[in-house]
């Protein structure tokens, strides 16, 4: 288990440097602020189709093998961000890094689905919190001391290569072959269970619908990431570093939460957990909504520790709602839906915010919360009536 851990810090490192660089790497390579967009839709376009493509060669590979083969991807692309004279060789060193990323992020997440108690679910997610903290911390001091953000692309590149080297030394002494017991208890019912693939997978109305929740999710998470931002300093008038302060508080909470919801994950069901979490998350996306800047913090607080167990949950329920047999390649779908968030409804959120009004922010953050817990309760319901 502390190879997949390593895997998942892995994971995160790369995830969120690219706007602590991008001030350094734009004037080094003498490139327009707006070229950062680019670069972060084609990433996002790239892991969400190694996600959806994904299913396949896992199956063909297995897991350790593809979660090797992509973390040196990762790691390849992260040093050659290092070496970019141009534009154009940080595009191609974008592709790897797309597709690493999705591998890693399906492979892993059904690995852990199948092997894994609820607990370590959470807690690996929580992993992921440690690698996207860390990133831009070492991004930072490279920067800072001497604007050398190539320099820190390598550091984090080299971390990777040896996370890739313990995941290789793994692989040798059989660590991702073993059977769990839990496979082993449901043997029988999964061969009883129809494979299906593609459309004749998606066309099942559940697990469309669960497909669904995922980019639904993020657009959560990353609504308050990517605009609460904006919502609060034009909005409502509010101190960029006390901002700064309050979404980074956000992402504390989750990581936070997750390590909470892991404690308790074993001794709870699934189900209830995921309420509970959806619960918080509607009280603080609400006081989002109220002109009340005294309820601020308490809001975050409670929408990140609410946001904390949902999408480990999800993940770890879809080989028991669906079967093992069809659940690596609804989890490929899952996760490279939730990538699509940032292509289909992120935009459409600034859209709105800025032809609207800035208070469209908070209340599309609610809504979105109620539409999840409509959908997640609606397919346990449609699960346990069959």
């Amino acid at each position: 288990m502390v190879v997949i851990y390593l895997t998942f810090i892995a994971l995160g490192l790369p995830d969120t440097i690219l706007g602590v660089a991008w001030p350094s790497m734009r004037s080094s390579l003498f490139l327009p602020l707006e070229a950062a967009g680019i670069i972060t839709m084609l990433t996002t376009i790239c892991t969400a189709f190694s996600s959806f493509a994904s299913g396949l060669l896992l199956h063909k590979l297995g897991t350790g093998k593809v979660v090797f083969i992509s973390t040196l991807l990762s790691a390849s692309a992260l040093f050659g961000y290092s070496l970019s004279p141009s534009f154009w060789w940080l595009l191609l060193c974008t592709l790897p890094l797309g597709v690493g990323a999705g591998a890693i992020d399906t492979g892993i997440n059904h690995f852990v689905a199948l092997k894994y108690s609820p607990r370590h679910m959470n807690w690996l997610h929580s992993f992921w919190g440690i690698g996207a903290f860390l990133g831009p911390s070492i991004i930072t001091l490279y920067v800072a001391d001497s604007g050398n953000w190539r320099g820190g692309y390598q550091m984090i590149a080299a971390i990777v290569f040896v996370i890739a080297a313990i995941i290789g030394i793994s692989i040798s002494l059989s660590l991702w072959r073993s059977k769990s017991i839990k496979e082993e208890n449901t043997a029988l019912q999964n061969k009883a269970v129809q494979k299906k693939s593609g459309l004749n997978l998606i066309r099942q109305q559940d697990v469309f619908l669960s497909i669904i929740a995922f980019p639904i999710y993020i657009a959560v998470e990353m609504g308050v990431g990517v605009w609460l931002a904006s919502y609060l300093i034009e909005g409502r008038g509010l101190d960029k570093l006390n901002v700064g302060l309050i979404i980074s508080l956000f992402y504390i909470s989750i990581m936070i939460g997750r390590l909470i919801a892991g404690i308790f994950a074993n001794n709870i069901s699934i189900q209830k957990l995921m309420n509970m979490g959806l619960c918080l998350m509607f009280i603080g996306s609400w006081m989002l909504i109220i002109q009340q800047n005294s309820l601020l913090v308490p809001s975050i607080i409670l929408l990140g520790i609410g946001c904390a167990p949902i999408f480990p949950s999800m993940i770890h329920n879809t080989p028991k709602l669906f079967g093992e047999i069809n659940s690596q390649e609804i989890t490929g779908y899952q996760v490279g839906g939730s990538y699509l968030s940032g292509v289909l409804i992120l935009p459409v959120m600034g859209l709105l915010s800025s032809k609207v009004s800035l208070e469209v922010i908070p209340i599309t953050i609610c809504l979105f919360v109620v539409l999840l817990a409509f959908i997640v309760n609606l397919i346990n319901r449609h699960r346990s009536q069959k």
